[in-house]
């Protein structure tokens, strides 16, 4: 059983999703990007706000265990290439609690999977698309096609009626 629980994100979610950001994932893109709290705090804001008066458009869930520290995140949205009508859920974070056993990140991931492929379903699109920028990225990437994506450097993609 579970030790934590899914739920779809809603405001009271955005600072406890910007602080795992800020503690655990910050030193990832500082060198290229500056961070800005507020920036992301608005962003995720409005995602959660998306998912819930425009159905379909964004997908934010967050885990938390029973005593109601936030384990892990993610966010897709829905998006076409720039080379087909094709659309795709596109996964944005898949953030995990680094202080997790790495038992409980494989399983927290592999949920994430899931949703992002309930969640494609759903709105009637066929293809998953997550990508990574972490330095290390080979087990998250490994966790990818073990589950039927076909990973292409950082990225990986599965089709979902295939």
């Amino acid at each position: 059983m579970n030790e934590y629980t899914w739920q779809l994100a809603s405001g009271v979610d955005v600072i406890a999703i910007v602080s795992m950001a800020e503690q655990h994932f910050q030193n990832e893109i500082d060198a290229i990007f500056t961070p800005e709290p507020i920036t992301m705090s608005r962003n995720v804001t409005h995602a959660v706000i998306n998912q819930f008066y425009t159905p379909g458009s964004e997908l934010v869930t967050v885990a938390y265990n029973p005593e109601g520290k936030l384990l892990a995140y993610t966010w897709a949205i829905r998006e076409r290439t720039c080379w087909s009508d094709n659309e795709m859920v596109a996964v944005k974070m898949a953030h995990v609690d680094l202080s997790c056993s790495p038992r409980q990140r494989v399983a927290l991931i592999k949920d994430m999977m899931q949703q992002w492929e309930k969640f494609a379903v759903s709105i009637n699109i066929d293809i998953v698309c997550s990508t990574t920028m972490r330095r290390d990225q080979q087990a998250f990437l490994k966790l990818h096609a073990k589950n039927g994506y076909d990973v292409r450097g950082s990225f990986a993609y599965k089709k979902l009626s295939a």
